[in-house]
């Protein structure tokens, strides 16, 4: 009895080395390979994940690179769940590309903000459409953005990225933050929230229970310990949180962090990873994602929002014509 034990060990251990073995190959890190084995990878059965990481400002408590740490983990959760489902394909992970565009901070009509080191929306537009257009060149089909930043300029600019490579290369780039079912996952999680929290949290646009709790549970050693002590700040609807965050001495969050926990973190994240992989899934087996609603499309419809994406718009012209008029000074 002992030896047959033994060798149903053996083997349930053979085998989870095995299906480790198997994960690891599925999932390739294109830095570490070279332009031959890039060549042999079959484009109609390779899915390239192209990985944000937006430094901008989470508050006192969280580190800037929150979005980053998130899009990360959401990256290698969805890489995994793939060359689990999909035996054959090959999932080609980029390294993390750490831009993005309109910090939180601009809630407040705050431009300039320690933490935020932000991107213009047509400079990362221009920058993901470079990339589609190197991976559209040598035939990649299957293209997930993973960005965990919600500004509705930033899911912009990563939307009309997947758009031009659809429509010139013919392929599929899906910017997974920029569809509701996603989306859906994260905020259906926050439902069990008793009613005490709910108003204390408010409308928690940045910062708030939710990213401290994901924080707790993926990264808690990098969560100021005195966040148990941090006020809520926070607004009941968009007009009552914009207004807060409009306010001199913002601490740049919109929530009550003193609320988060790890507990809450993992069924957040859980629900969030788990709508991600099915969508994923759904689109790599044919599925239309112009079928799906869009996060723009909805945030457009909010006016306090059209006002932001306005401004933002603005701003970048402004820039852009800033530049522009440098280069022909230097020029001459």
């Amino acid at each position: 009895m002992r030896f047959r034990v033994a060798m149903l060990l053996a083997s349930a251990m053979l085998t989870a080395i095995g299906s480790a073995r198997l994960l690891s190959a599925q999932v390739r890190q294109i830095g570490d390979l070279t332009t031959r084995e890039i060549l042999a990878l079959d484009r109609t059965k390779t899915v390239v994940m192209l990985q944000g990481g937006m430094l901008e400002e989470h508050g006192p408590y969280l580190p800037a690179y929150t979005d980053g740490i998130l899009s990360a983990r959401l990256t290698q959760d969805v890489a995994a769940g793939i060359a689990r489902q999909r035996a054959g394909w090959t999932v080609l992970v980029f390294p993390p590309i750490a831009a993005g565009a309109s910090g939180s901070n601009e809630i407040g009509r705050e431009y300039v903000f320690p933490g935020t080191y932000a991107l213009r929306p047509s400079t990362l537009r221009a920058a993901f459409v470079d990339l589609a257009s190197e991976l559209g060149e040598q035939g990649f089909r299957w293209v997930l953005v993973v960005h965990v930043h919600g500004s509705p300029l930033h899911i912009g600019a990563l939307d009309d990225a997947g758009d031009f490579f659809h429509e010139t290369y013919g392929g599929t780039m899906v910017n997974l933050w920029g569809l509701l079912p996603v989306l859906g996952g994260w905020g259906g999680a926050m439902t069990n929230m008793t009613a005490a929290e709910k108003a204390a949290d408010g409308l928690s646009l940045h910062a708030g229970m939710d990213e401290h709790s994901l924080m707790l549970y993926l990264r808690p050693d990098l969560v100021a310990a005195d966040y148990r002590q941090a006020p809520s700040v926070s607004g009941a609807n968009y007009a009552e949180a914009f207004a807060v965050a409009a306010q001199p001495g913002w601490p740049g969050y919109l929530g009550a962090p003193h609320l988060a926990t790890a507990a809450f973190g993992e069924r957040i994240w859980r629900a969030f990873s788990g709508a991600a992989l099915t969508t994923s899934l759904e689109i790599l087996d044919g599925k239309n994602p112009a079928t799906y609603p869009r996060y723009l499309t909805y945030l457009k419809t909010l006016p306090l929002y059209r006002a932001w994406i306005d401004s933002t718009n603005a701003r970048d012209s402004l820039a852009g014509d800033r530049l522009a008029t440098w280069l022909a000074r230097r020029g001459r």
